[in-house]
């Protein structure tokens, strides 16, 4: 899933749809007006802002010691990864315009 509100980029997040499209990677949306309970809520407004994105995993039974996902589903989060960090090139540029 990919979060997007106050916590993320939107530039990150178009790069992030346009990653998944490009590779059949199948994705959900989230909307996440106010917080995400995740690490994105401070980084995003650190020193200047940092451009951020939120790719979550959907998962039953969390903070439990047997926490449940999709194997597909992780598999799918790590390909998104790995295909948004490819295609950043060498200085990417998350200015908005």
């Amino acid at each position: 899933m990919l979060a997007r509100g106050s916590s993320t980029h939107p530039l990150v997040f178009d790069r992030l749809v346009e990653a998944a499209r490009a590779n059949d990677i199948a994705y959900s949306v989230e909307a996440a007006p106010r917080r995400t309970s995740t690490d994105a809520d401070v980084i995003t407004p650190s020193r200047a802002g940092v451009p951020t994105g939120l790719v979550s995993i959907p998962n039953r039974y969390m903070h439990s010691p047997n926490e449940q996902v999709s194997l597909d589903d992780l598999d799918a989060a790590a390909r998104l990864i790995a295909a948004f960090v490819r295609n950043l090139g060498p200085e990417p540029d998350f200015t908005r315009r």
